[in-house]
């Protein structure tokens, strides 16, 4: 599954347990359905500002949501990053 799938899955799968339809959450967020549909099928890539939208919206921190985002997609990033001594 690649990394847009994963994380729209994980955003689905938030709004679903908070019982919010893809149109409630265009309305709140004030994006169009069809764009969330996108995002939740992995077919787009939401920017940052887009992220922040859909987890206030789903009251969930952006912290949480890419959390979870790592542990299902297994991403590790090396400590120090590549510029480490």
């Amino acid at each position: 599954m690649q990394q847009e799938e994963i994380f729209g899955k994980l955003i689905q799968q938030e709004r679903k347990a908070k019982k919010i339809s893809q149109e409630k959450l265009a309305k709140i967020t004030g994006l169009d359905r069809t764009f969330i549909s996108l995002i939740e099928n992995g077919k787009r890539s939401p920017t940052l500002s887009t992220i922040l939208k859909i987890s206030a919206a789903l009251e969930i921190a952006p912290s949480e949501l890419f959390s979870v985002y790592e542990s299902k997609a297994d991403y590790h990033v090396k400590k120090g990053g590549k510029n480490a001594k």
